[in-house]
């Protein structure tokens, strides 16, 4: 199972952004400098029989290498963008080889994994909900230890056969640790080759994220690298994350978050309103259907607001252009290729230079209509950047 490329990041906001003269006309993308990532993660690996001296020193191969590009690992007082890196085996009973403040720096995680992974244990058992287990302590141990409460939390599985009923079942652990927040990624050491395995692993896994090493790009590096990038890519608390799909709670997800408000307000109120919701928030662009069509979901799943819709959107009129909002000292992009206007509009006004989206009361869609930025209320959409490797969130709770 792949997962899918990710697009180069145009940075747009946070203290370690930039912006450029030419603002992109497309959604923003997650970041993906691998240098920068700020996680919580723990590697279960099996270190059964099954498992074979090769085959461990080749997952400690695999795990030294998914961090192995500028990634820092450990705490930094004046660097918040930091992983922490915790492995766990298991066999018959789990064991803690590192805990998420043994490793502080990349040379700690090549000494540490290779020798945590050096030889298979005596046992031919293999209970994935140990290891499971194990590294749901490490982390309630971590969040609690420091301040990275905020900081997304990760579980690599390395498995190299799926065993387990009753009080041995790995299902009801990882479904523990996904409903807490925890993303589970994956690996089937698979040496039978027949998928069995990987079949098997999905049941714990968080979709897409299982992998296999039989792959046949062979890339599990860069398929983990693709997911932790995903996974470190997040909203603050109160926003909803645009993604290729309002339904796929598991597909692409982009850079950006929305948040409906369903107070009434003029366009120019709504506007200052989403500049103090977050830093650098904005209203909403639509640069195209896709997005357009994932907001009036995201209206139709929010309580509190009734039909027909009605609501504040960035473009608006600014020196004979139609432009989106963006926010204070920041390039607007022009309107392009798409449009979405209700007929009959935009009307030819000086004074009607903000937009909204309105339902028609004989269509379930919304369209576009140029308002009174100043005498026309209505419900609003805001706009901010994610949380991700190019975006520090020293908090994630909404203001």
């Amino acid at each position: 199972m792949k997962l899918f490329s990710l697009l180069v990041l145009i940075g747009v906001y946070g203290c370690f952004s930039q912006y450029t003269d030419s603002p992109a006309y497309y959604d923003r993308r997650c970041g993906e400098d691998l240098g920068n990532l700020w996680l919580e993660v723990v590697a279960v690996v099996d270190n059964s029989k099954g498992m074979t001296n090769g085959g461990l020193i080749s997952i400690a191969a695999n795990i030294a290498s998914v961090f192995s590009n500028n990634t820092r690992i450990g705490t930094n007082p004046n660097e918040p963008r930091t992983t922490r890196l915790g492995l766990v085996t298991y066999n018959a009973v789990a064991n803690t080889v590192a805990d998420l403040d043994q490793f502080q720096s990349l040379d700690d995680v090549y000494d540490g994994i290779f020798g945590g992974l050096a030889q298979v244990s005596s046992s031919d058992e293999s209970y994935l909900a140990h290891g499971l287990a194990q590294a749901e302590i490490i982390l309630e141990a971590g969040q609690t230890a420091v301040n990275r409460s905020h900081y997304e939390r990760v579980v690599i599985v390395y498995a190299s056969t799926y065993k387990g009923s009753g009080s041995l079942d790995p299902i009801p652990v990882a479904d523990r640790l996904k409903t807490a927040g925890v993303t589970i990624i994956t690996v089937a050491y698979d040496q039978d080759g027949d998928g069995a395995l990987l079949h098997d692993l999905q049941k714990i896994s968080t979709p897409p994220y299982n992998f296999a090493n039989t792959d046949q790009a062979g890339n599990t590096i860069g398929e983990i690298q693709g997911a932790l990038l995903q996974v470190n890519c997040f909203c603050p608390n109160g926003w909803t994350q645009y993604r290729a799909s309002f339904t796929d709670v598991y597909s692409y997800r982009y850079g950006v978050c929305i948040q409906p408000t369903n107070l009434n307000a003029v366009w120019r109120a709504a506007q200052s309103a989403c500049r103090f919701k977050w830093k650098n928030g904005y209203l909403a662009t639509e640069f195209d259907a896709n997005k357009h069509d994932f907001i009036l979901e995201a209206i139709r799943n929010e309580t509190g607001f009734i039909q027909p819709f009605s609501y504040h959107i960035g473009l608006n009129y600014v020196k004979g252009v139609w432009v989106w909002d963006q926010p204070v000292g920041w390039p607007q992009p022009q309107l392009q290729t798409y449009y979405a206007w209700n007929p009959g509009y935009p009307i030819t006004s000086s004074t009607l230079t903000g937009v909204l989206n309105q339902q028609r009361s004989s269509d379930v869609a919304t369209g576009w209509q140029n308002i009174s930025p100043l005498s026309t209320g209505a419900n609003y959409i805001c706009e901010t950047a994610s949380c991700d490797t190019e975006n520090y969130c020293s908090s994630v709770k909404s203001d």
